[in-house]
């Protein structure tokens, strides 16, 4: 039993009001396949732990592959775009998500004219591509306009709708390369609960009780309790992604030791494991002498910003758009 809530843990799924508004816009983009001249595209971007994986993943459930007599179908395509991204290994990171053995044989041509039929062989609807961020190039302070030029073909061949995820600096991806904007609609925002604003605060307590409420054979604090969600919050920094770690983590620590409770300790430990060793600077919320009036504020991590673009490279990106 113990061994099943654990497996509830790891797979618990809070339809939070962001988390649902990013659904909606994902289902209109899906149902404008074959519906509209061009089908719509949102950009969802947000923290890292934000939650933007799993709220595609969830959307990829409601659309499962379905195996035909003929082959499979493939309704909501994820994919995540590779490092350093060039069109072949676009072309190569697509083709292996829908499945094709031969993903690494011929060149860039065949496998982009492969890619094409087998969007249509198997019904593909909507085509979702996360860590997008990856497009732009920290390193070499460029955004690789061939690749972006032959996703705006994608896009125009098989009037397909897409979605696309990541960092808030997948965005120049976007904003400099005009074509490729104006196929897209408003960005849809997932980041992390802001204790200050209380619309959020009551948000993310109510996304902890619900989580709490799956989670029913383990015995623990009450974490809708004001004093309890503010040490979730100051853990997590108010990002699902690390909340969920922590509570997965306890839950499995739990279930090591045979336990029916998961206490502060256990939180602290699944805490120091998952999230605090990253962020040392900052005490543990967990500890029985947090005290929040003197806790130094906490900050979202971020990833490392890109290095500004020289105008030479604007310009050729200008040119290319």
């Amino acid at each position: 039993m113990l061994i099943d809530q654990m497996n509830i843990a790891e797979e618990v799924v809070v339809k939070y009001p962001v988390f649902q508004a990013a659904i909606r816009r994902i289902q209109d983009c899906f149902d404008s396949f074959g519906r509209s001249a061009e089908p719509l595209c949102c950009p969802i971007v947000g923290e890292s732990g934000g939650g933007k994986t799993t709220i595609i993943d969830h959307f990829e459930g409601l659309h499962p592959r379905i195996d035909h007599a003929w082959g499979m179908e493939v309704p909501v395509l994820v994919a995540k775009i590779p490092s350093r991204p060039t069109v072949k290994s676009l072309a190569e990171t697509l083709l292996y998500a829908l499945g094709d053995p031969l993903w690494l044989r011929g060149n860039t041509v065949s496998k982009s004219i492969r890619l094409r039929e087998l969007f249509k062989r198997c019904r593909v609807r909507l085509l979702a591509l996360d860590e997008f961020q990856h497009f732009v190039d920290v390193r070499r302070a460029s955004i690789p306009n061939e690749v972006a030029d032959r996703l705006k073909e994608q896009v125009e061949e098989a009037k397909m709708p897409i979605v696309v995820l990541g960092l808030e600096r997948c965005l120049e991806v976007l904003k400099q390369n005009e074509q490729l904007r104006r196929r897209f609609g408003a960005t849809v925002r997932v980041g992390a609960f802001c204790w200050e604003r209380e619309d959020d605060r009551i948000a993310y307590r109510a996304f902890l009780h619900a989580v709490q409420e799956r989670v029913t054979d383990y015995a623990m604090p009450n974490l809708r309790d004001v004093g309890m969600a503010f040490r979730m919050y100051y853990a997590s920094y108010g990002l699902i992604g690390y909340t969920m770690k922590i509570i997965r983590g306890a839950s499995r620590i739990a279930a090591g030791r045979r336990h029916r409770n998961i206490s502060l300790e256990i939180l602290s430990e699944s805490f120091s494991q998952h999230v605090w060793i990253n962020q040392m600077s900052n005490p543990n919320p967990f500890t029985e002498d947090f005290d929040p009036d003197t806790a130094p504020p906490i900050k979202v991590p971020q990833a490392d910003p890109p290095i500004p673009l020289s105008r030479a490279q604007k310009r050729l990106i200008e040119l290319h758009a």
